[in-house]
């Protein structure tokens, strides 16, 4: 999203600005298919299609065309392998086409859409920049081309994953800010007034006071949402887990020592819980890497998180 606000502004000022696309990666490309960045006339730099040598000598060939006349977009494709007549002189092993795209003062009206809107597909082509209303797209990003002058780039605008954290301590402070840096919108939650880590708590675009007994009622269910539970009482997460086990997340982890998880399932299942449903979740929660502090648990629920985010 920052990207498209940064073009925007750079375009505002009247200055040129290059957009660079991984349109599509096989193998072990550093840049993956949608990764984006911009180069403008001011020498800014802003986002990242895989960093190293690749991104050093594209962004240097978009340095030079920035000092010349207009061009029409085109690719360049980047093999990782030695002994290539296309090597990039990385040798990871895989390959990456990247779109040049000059961005014009006429793409305002365009991007300024695609910052508010959350439900449509950009459409790039040689002639075309703009969004299309698209209901269910079969993927998030899609590239066909049949020669240089006939291809489209789509992509989902807007892509964002969201996660709920519910309970507002030091480990559901830490674990928000970095998620937050991540590009994760994170919600908190807490039923507690008036709690200092809540306060503190400056990386959720949401924070909200709740009864626990509704946290049904306040998170949406779908194939984008990420549920980590950290409340301060074994009674609570008992109470949240057993109201959002049977809906549709793409996570739900519960925070707690395997003592505490097995005492807690036994009691669910005594109670009528379905098995199966107990199987969905991540408890303990996280990767475990032996974490002790706030800030350590943070990292082992984020990286749990990445991985099933990136498949």
């Amino acid at each position: 999203m920052e990207i498209w606000k940064n073009i925007v502004t750079h375009l505002e000022r009247g200055q040129k600005v290059i957009l660079l696309l991984v349109v599509t990666h096989h193998g072990s490309s550093p840049g993956k298919q949608g990764f984006k960045m911009i180069v403008a006339e001011d020498g800014t730099l802003y986002g990242s299609i895989g960093g190293g040598r690749t991104e050093f000598n594209l962004v240097e060939e978009a340095k030079n065309l920035l000092k010349e006349k207009p061009f029409k977009a085109f690719f360049r494709k980047q093999v990782h392998r030695e002994n290539d007549s296309d090597s990039s002189g990385m040798i990871c092993a895989g390959e990456q086409l990247v779109l040049f795209y000059p961005m014009l003062s006429k793409h305002i009206p365009t991007l300024k859409r695609i910052i508010k809107d959350n439900n449509a597909i950009l459409s790039i082509s040689e002639d075309k920049f703009d969004l299309e209303k698209i209901s269910s797209p079969d993927k998030d990003i899609s590239f066909k081309q049949t020669d240089s002058l006939r291809w489209v780039y789509r992509e989902k605008v807007n892509r964002k994953s969201y996660v709920y954290l519910i309970g507002g301590g030091h480990v559901g402070l830490a674990t928000a800010k970095l998620l937050d840096t991540l590009d994760f919108e994170v919600t908190m939650f807490d039923e507690r007034a008036n709690l200092n880590t809540f306060e503190a708590n400056s990386f959720s675009a949401t924070k909200r006071i709740i009864d626990y007994k509704e946290i049904d009622q306040h998170i949406p269910s779908n194939d984008n949402t990420y549920i980590v539970i950290l409340t301060h009482a074994f009674e609570t997460d008992s109470l949240i887990f057993s109201k959002l086990l049977d809906k549709d997340y793409k996570y739900i982890g519960l925070l707690g020592s395997k003592a505490k998880i097995k005492a807690m399932f036994k009691k669910m299942l005594e109670n009528g819980c379905d098995k199966n449903l107990l199987q969905k979740a991540d408890a303990p929660i996280g990767i475990d890497i032996h974490s002790k502090t706030p800030a350590e648990i943070a990292v082992s629920i984020a990286a749990k998180i990445i991985m099933i985010k990136n498949g």
